[in-house]
């Protein structure tokens, strides 16, 4: 009896354990089922034509972008390749980064790094036949005295490709995606669609007459040995045989500062109410900052300097339907204080979720500059001032225009009781009076409350707009429409670079900044790939001191299918919202590699080992052409390799054989 009991127990645990491992089965394969990297459900023949006669085997083709693994990155690789006439190649010599040349079994995929740098490189995949659980993966790379770079430093990603859509914006004041698309968008029209987020999946489905490009990023130890490291990447997938091919990764002696010591003065503007509105959090609960703080981490890892503050509700307001206004973005920004009109009818401000966040950033390593918006409202629309009538028991709004008495005395307590609270907490240094496109008028009036309220603050204003900002602005960003060659150079009421260069001399910051414009250079969903790359270049080109954009996460309710709320597309968020947070995107890696770019050209110039004329080329080469659309991947390759050089003039084992 007790063997026949023990036995049927033993056959009910193997039924168990058999069916939650079907289950599980069932369940993975539904999860990356669902995944889908194009989201297209038909697809022309007419495409399959195009991508027939670039898939020159029947077999698994593969290919690296650019036919360079140093340049593989820059660019985007389409869904849908497609043959050049020689018309085109002809036309535009950029079209050859976008040709496809399948590896051999003896090619060897290089790449040149220095010390604590993150370098990314792609490969592209591709059949006329589907092709089902394909996986990349690296080995650890050895170097020939045995020392190894473990495959944790190593990511492997797959570019996800998102829908393309018009913006409002583009009838109002924006370039239009004509302008921008290049080769790296295809589609068939019902949207075209462009590779931009990176997933992290253990295998992927590749549909026939599809590239699918996979995006390996390299993590360089701070404290490996320089020398030439040696390993392998595996392709496998069910349809077919492992193909494998040799990795070389080049270190150089150099080495990198981590991100929260670089000098590039990244500022962007994170927003903690679209966190907490797209994830369905209530907002500062305890989930709610846990979510926070993954996102403030991935900014600082991009050594983000700046922390854009809400010291009011919608501080970005825009005219809307019906001679209404809402926030420019889908879920709009609460205040990081809380105001309230008290019983005697006296305001109180409470500043405890203010306090909170510049603390959490403050331990990420983003220390610097805390900026507030805003004392005024964006461009010509009025405040809208949200607060708690303790009286009435409720929330109310309350219109004002800046030239409004009740608006200069109600800021006026404000300032007050701001100054105070910030000498409380030691913040008075760090923390500035943010505004955004205000017209000179506008800030004379402005200032001049300031003046009687707080004067200490006169000192401590940061404007993004127009060069004449110069003026009082302690830190002033630029829009990049003002420089040199760019639609607005001429009607700048002050000229930029004699701007830049006397607020150097005052030891005054000065960065520039892109929005929905201009079209070139621009780091949208669909600009060219290299032109997020080619930013912190032109820092270094035009002496400014880093770069600033208006939104780092501000989705739409699903930036995956419907991408666009009111501006181009990618303007307003540099990442994708993950189940477990942020996802990148190739933006965003590459904004990083410029940045490493522009630190380790200070750290080769400081050394001087390299003439300036040298470093001045170096420049040249990686800004020339800032239209993506017909700028050589090589271009950034060439600048690299020129700060490459040794101490001795010989030049490191970068490959520059790129067919172009």
């Amino acid at each position: 009896m007790k063997n026949s009991f023990y036995h049927s127990r033993l056959i009910l645990v193997v039924l168990i354990i058999f069916n939650f491992n079907c289950a599980s089965d069932k369940l993975t394969k539904k999860i990356n089922e669902t995944i889908s990297l194009d989201d297209i459900e038909t697809v022309p023949e007419w495409l399959n034509l195009n991508v027939d006669e670039v898939f020159l085997t029947d077999s698994l083709n593969i290919w690296v972008p650019t036919g360079n693994f140093q340049t593989s990155s820059l660019i985007r690789v389409p869904r849908f390749p497609r043959k050049f006439s020689e018309e085109e190649l002809i036309e535009n010599e950029a079209l050859k980064d976008f040709e496809i040349v399948n590896l051999v079994k003896e090619s060897v995929l290089e790449l040149t790094a220095v010390k604590n740098e993150q370098v990314s490189a792609q490969i592209a995949l591709g059949s006329k036949k589907d092709i089902s659980k394909l996986k990349v993966s690296i080995n650890g790379l050895k170097a020939s005295n045995g020392e190894v770079i473990n495959k944790e430093n190593f990511q492997i990603r797959y570019v996800k490709y998102v829908p393309i859509q018009r913006a409002r914006s583009e009838y109002d004041w924006s370039p239009k995606l004509e302008e921008i698309i290049g080769e790296g968008v295809s589609g068939n029209m019902t949207p075209d669609i462009v590779g931009d987020p990176l997933l992290e999946l253990k295998f992927v489905d590749i549909p026939a007459y599809r590239a699918q490009p996979v995006w390996i990023t390299f993590r360089v130890p701070e404290n490996v040995n320089p020398g030439t490291y040696k390993g392998s990447i595996t392709i496998s997938s069910k349809q077919h045989a492992d193909v494998v091919h040799k990795i070389k990764l080049h270190i150089q002696k150099e080495k990198l500062p981590d991100p929260k010591d670089y000098k590039f003065h990244l500022d962007l503007w994170l927003n903690p109410s679209a966190i907490a509105e797209y994830y369905n959090l209530e907002h500062w609960s305890e989930p709610h900052w846990s979510m926070i703080s993954k996102y403030l981490k991935d900014y600082a890892s991009r050594g983000g300097k700046n922390l854009a503050t809400t010291i009011t509700h919608e501080p970005w307001l825009k005219p809307w339907i019906s001679n209404s206004t809402r926030s420019q973005i889908a879920f709009g920004y609460r205040s990081m204080v809380q105001w309230t009109l008290n019983e005697k009818g006296d305001w109180e401000f409470d500043y405890s979720v203010f306090d909170r966040y510049v603390d959490m950033a403050t331990q990420l390593g983003i220390d610097e500059a805390i900026n507030t918006f805003s004392m005024a409202p964006f461009k010509e629309t009025k405040q809208r001032l949200h607060y708690f009538d303790k009286k009435d028991n409720a929330f109310k709004n309350l219109e004002l225009d800046i030239h409004d008495v009740l608006y200069k005395d109600i800021w006026t307590k404000f300032l007050i009781s701001f100054k105070k609270y910030l000498l409380s907490k030691n913040l008075t240094e760090r923390t500035f009076l943010g505004f955004d496109e205000k017209t000179e008028e506008d800030m004379q009036v402005l200032l001049a409350i300031i003046k009687t309220a707080a004067p200490e603050f006169l000192d401590k204003i940061i404007i993004a707009g127009h060069p004449e900002g110069d003026e009082y602005a302690k830190n002033l960003s630029i829009s990049y429409m003002f420089f040199p060659e760019q639609p607005l150079e001429r009607k700048a009421v002050v000229p930029v670079l004699p701007t830049i260069e006397g607020r150097k001399s005052d030891n005054k910051r000065t960065t520039f900044y892109l929005c929905a414009e201009p079209a070139h250079p621009n780091a949208l969903t669909y600009s060219p790939a290299i032109e997020s790359q080619l930013i912190p270049w032109l820092a270094l080109k035009y002496n400014t001191d880093g770069y600033l954009r208006w939104s780092y996460n501000n989705w739409t309710k699903d930036p995956f299918k419907n991408p666009v709320f009111r501006h181009n597309q990618g303007d307003d968020y540099y990442v994708y919202p993950g189940k477990d947070g942020p996802i990148s995107s190739i933006r965003w890696e590459l904004l990083k590699e410029g940045i490493e770019d522009y630190e380790l050209f200070n750290i080769i110039k400081k050394a001087g080992n390299i003439p300036d004329k040298e470093l001045l080329k170096a420049i040249e080469l990686a800004t020339r052409n800032q239209d993506g659309r017909f700028k050589k991947a090589n271009d950034l390759a060439k600048s690299r390799n020129i700060l490459s050089i040794n101490r001795k003039g010989n030049q490191t084992l970068l490959s520059l054989k790129n067919k172009n």
